[in-house]
């Protein structure tokens, strides 16, 4: 489908919206109770579901009857994961609907057709059972069927890693479900937005989406949509590397699963691997790897089955279990035929860690680059973002540092582009609550000046009156005015410190309280508009900080982090600024002036933190640190600045580490 067509379609839909009246979701005419409650129920598994369908079809004379619940048995059939069966199922209903006149039948059974087809990677077909719904959708008036095929397209769109347009379709079908009063289907579509936005970076838009289908579908008491909205929370917040607030949402997810939802509880214990591993908390981890495996056994399906067989072999590459790691990528590889272009690039990437894990890095080195290409062509960012962390590793064990240098460099723009979205939502966030604050104590400041009005009116009556009964009202007036007075300059004062400490927040690193990135990128715009003299500028990386977090685990890792930051702070000159620039990487901003000399304080820097073991618990823990150092002579430019000291920090670790790099050549440790 062309641009054109999607503009002249969605602008035929906001039309339709504009017309069309608030109205509840149009039932189909021609479906019987009983079939419409069955299809419904989700209390049931699907195999009890598939029983009653087919005992109430064999016990009715009636033909309309026997042709919905023939579609009820198909449906069930396929939650059960039997593709074949449902797909028979599907083309009876079809052809009981012709034969017996029920476009309705017929339109439900096409979409059911069109969902199975399509995660199973059958486009062509998808496209053709597309074609026919479209048909039906153009040759009547009916909003809830116009909605529904907009769906189903862009699900095949995505599918096909074309984002903007399904999200296009997703936004055009949100708008008509909204319009018909459909709350349940309303909140699918944001989810639906949201998972897009999530994969393409846009994470305050998708925070907002899964947030107003998470409300929408406990409003409206549908489990299947609200375990949804709660599993899309949970993966945004693994993307942005919170993995204790994601399996909350995914542990509460899954309390919303209900017996015939089997699909969502597969994908649940596939996230919740990842984020309990992350955690350390391996237990759970293979707990939850466990019941994955179990369901997308029992279910047969081939997405299922990649989903849940790719989760296990991270697991176990990172218990250093290589060898069943590459059998569960192999039993992943086996549905590889059978799913669609996502689904494929996860099993892509599965087996390129264990290519990484196995060291064979020409052969992982050559897949990386096509599989690459394929994740940017698809427009997932985050794949793209985990790509090219294992593509700058491969480069280096190869010895090629250009490439992992230019790699690492695609790396860290992708992060600064994420890392702005979340950077927005936040402050946003922040401004909201100030302005909350403000409008508040506004609120509060208007009503003291009504309050007081309303006593000058009252002082004036009771002059006139009695003058005795006036003078004490003055007197109590003036009592209450100073005590208001003092309340408002409390809450003044209040909102100033609440303010402040906001901004502190939003400035600060929370693991070792020095400036974050945001803050000091903004610190060195400024002091390069103001500062006449040079100013310095170093980058610092931790050497072999993986290795510490792999030996001995990331709680050790934080107390690293937090005694260097102490170490370095010590050394650099009153003046000068030191920030967390991300991970294991730090920064320093320093003005030049007499004794400032930068080699000097650089070589301080690192002989600093060299200088003895960070204790942990009862271990000591060597750390080194590598420095690149670049000075701007007369230039407002801070990323080419940035970009030279970057460039002098990857010498000074391709040099050897532990050491400062500074106008071109390394200075090994003293």
């Amino acid at each position: 489908m062309d641009v054109g067509t999607l503009l002249r379609r969605g602008l035929a839909v906001v039309l339709l919206c504009v017309a069309l009246p608030v109205v509840a979701a149009t039932a189909n005419p021609s479906e019987p109770a009983a079939i419409a409650a069955l299809r419904a129920d989700q209390s049931r598994t699907a195999a009890q579901l598939e029983a009653e369908a087919s005992r109430l079809r064999a016990g009715s004379q009636d033909p309309k009857f026997r042709a919905w619940a023939t579609l009820a048995e198909a449906e069930a059939a396929n939650d059960q994961e039997h593709a074949e069966a449902a797909l028979a199922g599907l083309d009876q209903a079809i052809a009981q609907a012709d034969a017996l006149k029920l476009p309705d039948l017929r339109f439900e059974a096409l979409i059911r057709l069109s969902t199975i087809l399509v995660n199973r990677g059958r486009s062509k077909e998808t496209e053709a059972v597309l074609k026919q719904m479209q048909a039906m959708v153009e040759a009547g008036d009916n909003p809830r069927w116009r909605a529904q095929w907009l769906h189903e397209r862009g699900v095949l769109e995505r599918k096909q890693g074309r984002f903007e347009e399904a999200r296009s379709l997703f936004l055009q079908a949100r708008s008509l479900f909204h319009a018909t009063g459909d709350a349940v289907a309303e909140a699918r579509e944001l989810n639906s937005i949201g998972n897009l936005d999530g994969r393409t970076g846009r994470f305050s838009d998708a925070v907002a989406m899964h947030g107003d289908a998470l409300a929408m579908a406990r409003k409206a008491g549908d489990k299947a949509e609200t375990a949804r909205s709660l599993r899309m929370l949970g993966v945004l917040y693994r993307n942005l590397d919170d993995e204790e607030l994601a399996s909350r949402y995914l542990l509460e997810a899954l309390s919303y699963v209900e017996e015939r939802n089997r699909r969502e509880a597969i994908a649940l214990h596939g996230e919740l691997i990842g984020a309990f591993t992350r955690l350390e908390k391996l237990p759970e981890a293979e707990h939850h790897g466990q019941q994955a495996v179990r369901l997308a056994e029992l279910s047969g399906s081939h997405p299922n089955k990649v989903n849940a067989f790719t989760r296990v072999a991270e697991l176990r590459l990172l218990q250093g279990r290589i060898d069943e790691a590459e059998q569960w990528v192999e039993r992943a590889n086996a549905s590889y035929d059978h799913v669609a272009v996502r689904d494929k690039t996860l099993v892509r990437i599965s087996r390129l860690r264990v290519l990484a894990a196995r060291n064979n890095t020409a052969q992982a080195l050559k897949e990386a680059d096509v599989v690459l290409a394929d994740v940017r062509d698809l427009g997932d960012r985050i794949l793209e973002r985990s790509l090219l962390d294992l593509l700058s590793e491969l480069q280096l064990r190869a010895g090629d540092a250009a490439s992992a240098f230019a790699t690492r460099k695609a790396h860290q723009q992708l992060d600064k582009e994420l890392a702005i979205d979340v950077a927005a939502r936040r402050i946003a966030l922040l401004e909201s609550s100030l302005e909350r604050e403000r409008t508040e104590a506004e609120r509060q400041l208007l009503q003291r000046d009504n309050d007081i009005q309303a006593l000058r009116l009252n002082r004036q009556r009771v002059i006139a009156i009695a003058l005795l009964a006036g003078l004490a009202l003055v007197l109590a007036g003036a009592a209450l005015l100073y005590a208001r007075y003092r309340s408002a300059l409390r809450l003044r004062n209040e909102l100033r410190a609440s303010r402040d400490a906001l901004e502190r927040v939003a400035n600060t690193d929370a693991l070792t309280g020095l400036a974050n990135r945001y803050a000091a990128t903004r610190a060195l715009g400024e002091r390069l508009g103001r500062v006449p003299e040079p100013l310095t500028v170093m980058l610092l990386d931790l050497d072999e900080f993986k290795r510490i977090n792999d030996s001995h685990g990331h709680q050790a890792g934080d107390a690293v982090l937090r005694e260097v930051a102490t170490r370095m702070r010590a050394v650099l000159p009153p003046g000068a600024l030191l920030g967390r620039w991300g991970g294991e990487e730090f920064i320093a901003i320093l003005e030049g002036a007499a004794g400032r000399e930068p080699g000097a304080i650089a070589e301080a820097l690192r002989a600093a933190v060299a200088a003895a073991p960070v204790p942990f618990e009862s271990k000591a823990i060597p750390i080194t640190v590598s420095i690149g150092v670049a000075t701007a002579f007369s230039t407002d430019d801070m990323d080419a600045l940035l970009a030279e000291a970057d460039e002098a920090l990857y010498r000074a670790k391709n040099s050897g580490r532990n050491r400062v790099v500074y106008g071109g050549s390394p200075v090994p440790a003293g």
